[in-house]
């Protein structure tokens, strides 16, 4: 006679049997339909027609928004390209400022470099 021990785990050991061996055979009809010519064939037109359809999808996305005479994406991307460009060069000019303010703080502090002037310039006669 079962105990209900017994009895409680045969069905889940049952469902857990039934689970493991669906998996088993979808794996190996998969791995079978997986491995004809004709998957191949069909995967790569797939993903063909997924390119084509985008590509075409892009150009008239591009067309539409110049009739609303609006920026595509690509004149967003090129725009930003411009504009991390100038931070570059304003990030370059704000190095470069600062650096002469530092110098020309140092040389505030300083007495000029430049030889005394030993010559006077001509006397007015009244």
């Amino acid at each position: 006679m079962m105990t209900k021990k017994d009895q409680s785990e045969k069905p889940s050991a049952t469902f857990n049997d039934w689970v493991s061996q669906w998996e088993r055979t979808v794996d190996k009809f998969s791995n079978q339909f997986m491995g004809t010519s004709e998957f191949s064939q069909s995967i790569n037109l797939m993903q063909n027609m997924q390119l084509e359809y985008q590509r075409a999808f892009g150009e008239q996305m591009a067309k539409q928004l110049a009739n609303f005479n609006m920026p595509s994406r690509d004149d967003i991307l090129e725009l930003s390209e411009v504009m991390r460009d100038i931070d570059r060069r304003m990030a370059r000019m704000e190095t470069a400022i600062n650096k002469l303010e530092k110098g020309q703080a140092r040389g505030a502090n300083k007495k000029p470099t430049s030889p005394p002037r030993t010559k006077r310039p001509p006397v007015k006669k009244a």
